[in-house]
């Protein structure tokens, strides 16, 4: 049996014609342009097949063969271990089938996987993590976005005073919260940090016709304490982050994104079920405290009038619209 091909003599780049012939005694004889050799078969290396790239037969004296015709090479040569890999790198429906499969994978990793890990770390995480993050953020704001408050210290105090009710009667908190005051020129908002902190800024004071108007916002704001909201976006965006960084292998900067993650949420928004969550939550609470959630109606009716043609404030903007969630409050 013979096969014909090319050679590369050792140290060499030249392309020479060659053949192999199959022998007796499980022997091969290399037949080149300028000599030829003997070897065992046993003596013989072959490179591992890689798609469509030629094999090649690899001799002792590191003369490489390639055969003209590959499958007459593997039926002598190769014993088909190995062989399924070579199969499958050939066949475009497998590959095809492969690559819907990690897609897949991929969907439920970042869809079921990263919320799962996401809870089971929030959980587990040291609460002076939530205290930092929440002092970082808050500095971060007071040094970008936030002014002093300009409302009197009586009003303060008296909102404080309420607020402090307000905790009292409800279920315990995953953190102790706490109410400042700040100014801000992005229309009336409140936002609530991951150390329990609940931001109220003084153009939401002003815009509440009511106490109970401006408990809705509070409770809304300690929905999102209460559920972990801040933290649990940190974490999966920090994983995600990770994730990233281990496929591009990019790991600069991860520590500057869980701080500063916190800040784009607390200006932008949460998303659509956490969203959901907080109303649900100070709705529940607006019942138990007022017997009532039209305070909570009447506060989105009056932030949806503020907003008038233009974008809504931004604790408002995410999914699901205002106009939903006053509908979902009613029911």
């Amino acid at each position: 049996m013979i096969v014909s091909g090319i050679c590369y003599l050792p140290r060499s780049s030249k392309r020479q014609n060659a053949s192999i012939q199959f022998l007796p005694s499980d022997r091969i004889r290399l037949v080149s342009e300028q000599e030829q050799h003997e070897w065992l078969l046993s003596e013989l290396t072959l490179s591992e097949p890689l798609g469509s790239v030629p094999r090649k037969v690899i001799f002792p004296d590191g003369t490489q063969f390639i055969a003209d015709d590959q499958r007459v090479l593997d039926g002598w040569l190769w014993s088909g271990k190995g062989s399924w890999l070579n199969r499958v790198e050939q066949n475009t429906p497998m590959i095809a089938a492969s690559l819907a499969a990690i897609v897949v994978v991929c969907v439920l990793l970042f869809s079921h996987g990263v919320p799962w890990l996401t809870g089971a770390l929030v959980r587990v995480m040291p609460e002076q993590v939530s205290h930092a993050v929440g002092e970082h953020v808050l500095a971060t704001l007071d040094d970008h976005l936030l002014e002093p408050t300009a409302l009197s210290r009586s009003q303060q105090v008296a909102i404080n005073t309420r607020f402090e009710q307000v905790v009292i009667a409800l279920p315990s908190l995953s953190v102790q919260p706490r109410l400042i005051f700040r100014r801000w020129g992005n229309g009336p908002n409140a936002i609530a940090l991951s150390d329990g902190t609940v931001i109220v800024f003084d153009s939401l004071v002003e815009l509440a016709e009511t106490p109970e108007q401006l408990d809705s916002v509070i409770l809304h704001e300690l929905g999102h304490i209460q559920h972990q909201h801040v933290m649990k976006s940190l974490v999966r965006s920090t994983l995600l982050s990770a994730a990233v960084a281990v496929m591009t292998g990019e790991s600069t900067g991860l520590i500057d994104v869980f701080s500063g993650v916190g800040v784009f949420l607390v200006t932008q928004g949460y998303s659509r079920d956490a969203e959901e969550e907080a109303d649900q939550f100070a709705a529940e609470q607006m019942l138990h405290l007022h017997g009532s959630v039209a305070p909570m109606q009447q506060m989105y009716e009056l932030l949806k009038a503020t907003a008038g043609e233009g974008d809504l404030p931004q604790w408002l903007s995410t999914h699901p619209k205002l106009e939903e969630r006053i509908k979902v409050i009613a029911q």
